[in-house]
């Protein structure tokens, strides 16, 4: 995969600008406030339909503006693609070459990527919610059908706990039943992707720190995982009747993969407790290079997924930011910001300045 150029329109702290990109490691630099990591942040959106630091698309938004638009041409199959993002403060419009569409799932998949950003630090030391979404973001990227069961979930849950509120019985099972079924693919695949993560995650972490403490990673779940998919759900429906009582006193659902977390540890002692804060960025690190890994293996050999990577080098010592930036050329095409235009002591880097 290769994207060739970006265009964005009402964008950030862009009015207009239009840049042009080329294979191996693309790195854009520029004083504070010139809009690096908008950038990125557009590449993003057009990965996933959401932004890595804004909650609402109205952020986005080019101060004194109603809308924005995003554009990429990008090389996938051999074939030249288009594929535009807008936003007009009331609704989205994603067009993927002659096909436009207002669901940003739909985005999901057409464009592969990775994405490290100093505030990856909260995948240790955040809270649970912030890893699920690493998982959900990560599964749905390779399997579609992750995401429509995951939107099945999050609907029936909503539904079942407004009939909690309401001390109502009425339907609650039907929704209990969706929401058992579709809880337990959620749950198998996310046990399935830390299994295939940390197969990744030793070599990558070696690749960053070179050091030999064991990084472990596990799906933390009150749900036994031996039975498959149908022993999941059946065992969720099983909790759904006994804790019916206590959930209608607090209006809230109680078990299930919203509750489920990832335990993290290091020589079998919780990371974020124990480990330094060198050791938690290798971690954070090495967990992005083995998501990347994950990602590229799930595709075509040929396609590479993209590496998205903002200011990194500001929150890691010399000895790490050295041992990534040699690692970079295994990535594909990857998008650094910096700064410091030699940053990247490559000749072969493509610079793209802000002024």
């Amino acid at each position: 995969m290769l994207l060739r150029s970006l265009t964005v329109c009402r964008f950030r702290c862009y009015h207009e600008a239009h840049f042009e990109f080329q294979p191996g490691v693309n790195l854009i630099c520029g004083p504070n406030a010139r809009g690096k990591t908008s950038l990125l942040e557009a590449i993003y959106l057009l990965i996933t339909g959401r932004s890595f630091r804004a909650s609402q698309l109205s952020d986005l938004i080019n101060l004194g503006s109603q809308n924005f638009y995003v554009e990429t041409t990008f090389i996938k199959h051999g074939i030249e693609q288009r594929l535009a993002f807008g936003y007009d403060g009331r609704e989205r419009k994603i067009t993927y070459n002659s096909t436009s569409s207002s669901q940003t799932s739909n985005l999901l998949g057409i464009l592969q990527g990775v994405t490290l950003t100093p505030d990856d630090a909260n995948l240790v030391k955040g809270s649970p919610a912030g890893r699920r979404h690493f998982l959900d973001l990560q599964i749905a990227q390779m399997d579609p059908l992750y995401v429509h069961h995951l939107t099945r979930y999050q609907r029936a849950m909503r539904q079942r706990n407004c009939l909690l509120r309401a001390k109502s019985t009425t339907a609650i099972e039907s929704w209990e039943q969706e929401l058992a079924k579709a809880g337990a693919y959620v749950i198998k695949q996310r046990e399935r992707t830390i299994a295939d993560l940390q197969g990744h995650i030793k070599q990558s972490q070696h690749a960053i720190s070179a050091q030999l403490e064991e990084i472990k990673m596990t799906y933390k779940t009150s749900t036994p995982l031996l039975n498959g998919i149908d022993g999941i759900s059946e065992h969720l429906m099983t909790q759904y009747r006994k804790l019916r009582s206590r959930e209608m006193a607090i209006g809230t659902t109680l078990v299930g993969p919203h509750k489920d977390d990832v335990l993290i540890s290091l020589s079998d002692k919780e990371i974020r407790t124990f480990a330094s804060e060198g050791q938690q960025r290798s971690f954070v690190i090495a967990l992005r290079m083995a998501e990347w890994q994950r990602l590229h293996q799930s595709g075509c050999e040929k396609e590479q997924p993209l590496m998205l990577l903002d200011d990194v080098g500001m929150s890691l010592d010399a000895v790490r930011r050295e041992r990534l930036l040699s690692n970079l050329p295994q990535f594909g095409q990857v998008f650094v910001t910096s700064t410091d235009a030699g940053f990247i002591n490559d000749a072969h880097v493509h610079v793209i300045p802000l002024e």
